[in-house]
């Protein structure tokens, strides 16, 4: 999980740090969701503005295009 997105976790207090084994399970989860929720928006973005707005999003949350 990138930073910020560790960052929305403990600012949103989900604790995915005291589940212990299944910790792994839920980190993936929450930022697989993370990523989709982003990715929609990015493509929104570029829809509106085909020129790089999509892509700043997602470079500001570190994530590669069509994850």
């Amino acid at each position: 999980m990138n930073e910020r997105l560790r960052e929305f976790v403990r600012e949103s207090n989900l604790d995915v740090y005291g589940l212990g084994k299944e910790r792994y399970k839920w980190e993936y989860t929450v930022e697989k969701f993370a990523e989709m929720i982003i990715n929609d928006c990015a493509d929104i973005a570029h829809q509106a503005e085909p020129y790089a707005s999509g892509d700043l999003i997602r470079q500001h949350f570190a994530l590669a295009k069509n994850q």
